[in-house]
Order: structure tokens, then C-alpha cells, then sequence
């Protein structure tokens, strides 16, 4: 019995050590896994896409010992493309070594447990568990340090074109499971314009996101070196349409019949088709069409996914080196957008005279929420372009531009947005008003630009990746004389006298302008030119002085084309010198093919002397 009292000691300190090394034999070593949170659809078009969160999940190792400092690491995420989240420093175009929006965040922290590490680098102390435990008390700089002044959303720096690095990240491993330690890189925008895009069956180019720590053994990544963040696809289509929303044939304006300021009387329409969901975002979860551009926090986590917003993650109260900085629209902070997607409408070649008006709002076709209105200038802050109804635009070197920003978004269904055009102008062909041409117009995404590096302003901003589509074309008034018979054969001759009769007692613009004369007979097919015909003037000539290379003479009839309205002709036929035999006839007008699709129909399509047209 003594000798057995003697070994209780001794089975006791037995007992420690194997339960120690029990324990020991648990502790699995810290392991990392890096996934892509979200492989998101990205806009082709898009210069500053946000793509899909980076997730890293943590297990394992032996929590830091309570008061003492938490191991730290840097952790850099490289992509494929140029890095375009917005610089938070001004004056630095690519934003080498300054703070960038992109930001790293602990442990997917609830809206009232956020606190953002104000300087390049913070200390925090472990508590011996590896549990989370943050709080906005005062940091300390020895040990012990305070767990209640931990941070948990670090700010990084961009320190290549595809590269953001965040400095001195305190990862304190989480200990057994199944505690993990999450670690999310998030406000990460790219280039993903420069990646280009798939034609036909070919799967969508990737976004894809690397991730790599140092030191290595602070934070050990397994799992894939390499995710997809983003799938590059289209965003918009553009087209147009009639005005009553059927395929599109460009208007014809006839430069001497007035139209007057827009009705209803639009001559086209411009669509704007989303291609995926979530290709047109309001500017923040609390914009709407009577707030445009009302901005609210978006840092609740859970609820990523849901914001289809230009904004990223935001948050006002949070702390950070570089929270806020001057944009061409006064200032912005961390994860903001300066606008919602916009939708730009480019009119080029615009002719002398003519005026353009576009609807103020969009209308929606289709089952959608998504609403887009008129605002003053692409990459200037929300205010609304003119009022209600039609708004004129500003027509420089013939050139004029709309831009609506989109207001209300709906990511389950796609939008299809439409703006009439209207163009309106004062008939004078005597003055060559409108002056003929044609107009286009161009459709894209909004503000366009070149700049595919990481700046201080403007996000969102796209690549211009539009065609031009012809709209409208002003085309001249004629009238068209047929001389059913002139003849210069046999001893006759035919004499031909086309008289503009635009000057009249009815207050008619006078015209002028040449005619064509197109001859049609066996022994000659051509046409030759007048001089130019003033109104009240009347041209003659003789078809054999006309035609005098005509070997034998014409035969025939002949149409004359002149660009001008009222024009009226006579013909004389005689025997040379008038004698014998001699008569002559009024030439007939007829209908101009270009204003109405059956030139034969004289009520559709009118004539060139009919007054009032």
C-alpha cells in the first residue's frame, strides 16, 4: 500500500503529459483556401468593372497567445487586366503607390462591428483563442495589446498596373474547428475591355484574380492559384427603331417642307437593350428617379449581391488612410460611384438648320423597373436635362449629344429602353435651308474614355464601342418634267423652256437650282445639265443645239430632274424655221419617288408644284 501511495505522484505528472501530447496531436497546422466569392458577369464595354469578391477561408494552427502581437502578412491580388479601382490619392494617374478603394476585410464583420485600420498598418493582439474581437479603442504599441482595438477592414495600396497589395494584415489563426478566419478582398474594379469578347459558341473570356502572401507561413494559400472573378460578356445593344417601334428605314426630310417642333411626330427611336441582368445599375441602393443621386452605406455583407449598384462596399463612418477623395464632381470616398450606368446618344454630321429633340425620360419596353432619364452632360453630376416631355439638344460644328442615366435597375429582368428623336426645322431651299446631308448617330455606354489605369475621378467610364447608323437625310425638293416627244431629225427641231415659277403672290420660298435633262431616244440615252435656273427666269434651249454631237439627229422623250419645286415646262416642235407645221405642249409633272413609297400615288406622294408641301 506504501508503495503504491508512492506512485500517485508519479501517475499523475504521467497523466499531464499524455493528455498535453493528446492535445498537441489535435492542433491541425494553418491552412488556407483561396476561392472566387462570385464569378460575376462583367460589362465587354467596361473600363471600371467590379468583379467578384476573393474569398479566403482559415483553419487550423495555434490561436496567438492573449496580449501578444498577431503575426502579420502582406497579401497581394493580381489580375489579368489593368486594376481600375479608384485612386484615393490625386495627382497620380495609375495610382502606383498610393491607396486604392480596393479594401481587405476580416472575418465578414456586421455593419455595427466595422472598424477600419486608419493608418498603413495596425497592431492586434491576440486574445489566445483565435476568436474575433474587434473594437475601436486606442491601439497600442507594446505588449500586452489591446484586443478591443483590433481593426477588421484594411485599405490597400496599388503597386503595379494589375496589382493592389495590402500591408501588415494581422491573421491570427482561428485553433480548432470549427473555427475558421474569412478573409475577403473586395471594391476591386478592372479593364475588362482590354480582355476583349467571345463570338458565337466560344465561352466568355475570364477575369481571373491571383492571390500570394509573404511570408508564406503567416498565411499558407492551398487551392487554386488562379480564380475567374469575372465572365466578360456585352452589355448593351443598340439600335434603331421607327417611331412606332417597328424596323427602321432613316428619314427622308424634304429640305422645303417644314416640320415643326416635336409632338409626336418623332422619326425614330432609340433602343437601348441590356444583355444581362445586371449590365445597368443605379448609383446606390438609395437612388431612385426623385433622389438620383442620393448615396447610402453598403457595407452589410450578407446582403452582397443583391445592390446592383455602381457603388461597391461603403461605408461612411469607417476609418481608413485614404477615405475620401476631389473628383471633378466634388469628392467621393472608398467603393463610390460618381453616377449610375448612363446611355449616351452621339448625332454627328448634323446639317445646317436642322434642330434635334429627344424624349426626356426613357420609356421601358417589357416587363421592367429600369428607368433612365435626361441628364445635362456624361461626366458631370446628376441634374436633370430640361423638363418633362422633349428636350432640345445643343447642336456644336454639327454635332449634338444625350445622355440619360439610369435611375431604377432590375436584375431580374433585362431592360429595353427607348428615347424618340424628333427633328424639326424652317423650310428656305432659296437659301439652301436645311443644307442637304446626312445625319448619324452613335450609341454606347456613358462617359466614354481611354483611360484604362487606375485614376482619382470618374467611375463608372466605358470604351466606345458604338457604330455610327444612319437616321435622317435632307434631301433636295424636285420636280420632275416629262417632255413625252422632242425630236431634232428630219428638218424639225424641238424648243424646250423650264421656267422656276417660285417667286408668286402666295409668299413662297424662291428656289433656284439646275436641272438634269435625261434623254431617251434610239439614237442617243444620256443626260446633260442646265445652268442654274433663278427663280422667275425662265431656261431655253434648242435639242439640236443641246444635242448637237447626236449624229442624225434625236428622237425621242426626255425628263428633266430640277432641284427646285415648281417647275414648269413647254415644248415647241416645228419644221425648221417654223414653217409648215409646228405645235407645242406643256410637259407633265410628276410625282417625286423620294416622298412616298408608291410614286405613281399623287395624293400619298404629292408634286413638286403643289404649294403648301
Amino acid at each position: 500500500m506504501v508503495d503504491f501511495r508512492r506512485m500517485i505522484p508519479v501517475l499523475a505528472v504521467l497523466a499531464f503529459l499524455l493528455g498535453s501530447a493528446v492535445t498537441a496531436s489535435a492542433q491541425t497546422p494553418l491552412a488556407c483556401i483561396a476561392s472566387g466569392a462570385t464569378n460575376t458577369p462583367v460589362r465587354f464595354e467596361g473600363l471600371t468593372e467590379m468583379v467578384g469578391d476573393v474569398l479566403i477561408t482559415c483553419t487550423g494552427g495555434t490561436p496567438t497567445a492573449a496580449g501578444a502581437q498577431i503575426p502579420t502578412v502582406n497579401v497581394q491580388i493580381i489580375l489579368n487586366t489593368s486594376i481600375t479601382s479608384r485612386c484615393m490619392n490625386t495627382g497620380n494617374t495609375g495610382c502606383l503607390q498610393s491607396y486604392s478603394e480596393a479594401l481587405l476585410i476580416l472575418d465578414e464583420p456586421v455593419v455595427s462591428n466595422q472598424y477600419g485600420c486608419g493608418t498603413q498598418t495596425c497592431i492586434n493582439g491576440g486574445n489566445g483563442t483565435g476568436a474575433p474581437i474587434y473594437g475601436s479603442g486606442s491601439q497600442t504599441t507594446s505588449a500586452p495589446f489591446n484586443v478591443n482595438a483590433n481593426r477588421n477592414i484594411f485599405q490597400g495600396i496599388q503597386t503595379a498596373s494589375n496589382t493592389v497589395t495590402f500591408i501588415g494584415i494581422p491573421i491570427d489563426p482561428p485553433g480548432t474547428a470549427p473555427a475558421q478566419r474569412i478573409i475577403r478582398i473586395t471594391n476591386v474594379r478592372a479593364n475588362v475591355n482590354l480582355l476583349g469578347t467571345s463570338s458565337g459558341n466560344s465561352a466568355p473570356p475570364a477575369v481571373t484574380a491571383q492571390i500570394t502572401s509573404t511570408p508564406s507561413t503567416t498565411l499558407p494559400i492551398n487551392g487554386l492559384a488562379t480564380q475567374a472573378v469575372g465572365s466578360v460578356q456585352r452589355g448593351l445593344a443598340f439600335s434603331l427603331r421607327s417611331a412606332s417601334g417597328g424596323s427602321f428605314t432613316a428619314f427622308n426630310a424634304q429640305q422645303c417642307v417644314s416640320r415643326a417642333a416635336p409632338g409626336t411626330n418623332n422619326i425614330a427611336q432609340l433602343r437601348y437593350q441590356e444583355l444581362f441582368g445586371t449590365a445597368f445599375k443605379k448609383r446606390s441602393v438609395s437612388s431612385s428617379g426623385s433622389s438620383p443621386s442620393s448615396m447610402a452605406d453598403q457595407n452589410d455583407i450578407a446582403a452582397f449581391g443583391t445592390f446592383n449598384t455602381e457603388t461597391g462596399f461603403r461605408s461612411n463612418a469607417l476609418v481608413l488612410p485614404a477615405k475620401s477623395v476631389s473628383t471633378g464632381s466634388g469628392s467621393a470616398q472608398v467603393g463610390e460611384a460618381e453616377w449610375g450606368t448612363r446611355l449616351k446618344a452621339v448625332f454627328n454630321s448634323i446639317p445646317a438648320g436642322i434642330r434635334i429633340w429627344v424624349d426626356t425620360n426613357a420609356t421601358s419596353s417589357g416587363p421592367t423597373i429600369d428607368d433612365a432619364r435626361l441628364t445635362v452632360a456624361e461626366a458631370s453630376p446628376w441634374a436633370l436635362a430640361g423638363t418633362a416631355g422633349t428636350t432640345e439638344l445643343t447642336i456644336t460644328n454639327g454635332t449634338a449629344t444625350a445622355v440619360w442615366e439610369v435611375l431604377q435597375s432590375d436584375p431580374t429582368t433585362l431592360a429595353d429602353l427607348r428615347m424618340g428623336v424628333y427633328v424639326s426645322y424652317t423650310a428656305n431651299p432659296g437659301n439652301n435651308s436645311p443644307a442637304l446631308g446626312t445625319g448619324t448617330v452613335n450609341g454606347s455606354y456613358a462617359p466614354t474614355s481611354t483611360v484604362g489605369v487606375a485614376v482619382s475621378s470618374v467611375v463608372p467610364r466605358f470604351a466606345d464601342t458604338s457604330t455610327a447608323s444612319t437616321i435622317f437625310t435632307v434631301v433636295p425638293c424636285v420636280t420632275n418634267l416629262l417632255f413625252p416627244f422632242v425630236t431634232s431629225q428630219l428638218g424639225f427641231d424641238t424648243g424646250i423652256a423650264i421656267s422656276s415659277t417660285s417667286t408668286d403672290p402666295f409668299a413662297t420660298s424662291p428656289q433656284s437650282g439646275t436641272c438634269t435633262l435625261n434623254w431617251y431616244g434610239a439614237a442617243f440615252t444620256g443626260a446633260t445639265p442646265t445652268p442654274i435656273v433663278t427663280s422667275g427666269t425662265t431656261y431655253t434651249a434648242l435639242t439640236s443645239q443641246t444635242l448637237s454631237n447626236v449624229a442624225g439627229g434625236f428622237s425621242g422623250y426626255m425628263i428633266a430632274v430640277c432641284r427646285f419645286q415648281y417647275a414648269h415646262g413647254f415644248a415647241f416642235v416645228s419644221y425648221l424655221g417654223a414653217r409648215n407645221i409646228a405645235m407645242g405642249y406643256l410637259a407633265l409633272v410628276l410625282p417625286d419617288p423620294a416622298r412616298a413609297p408608291n410614286p405613281l400615288s399623287i395624293s400619298a406622294a404629292g408634286s413638286g408644284e403643289q404649294l403648301g408641301q
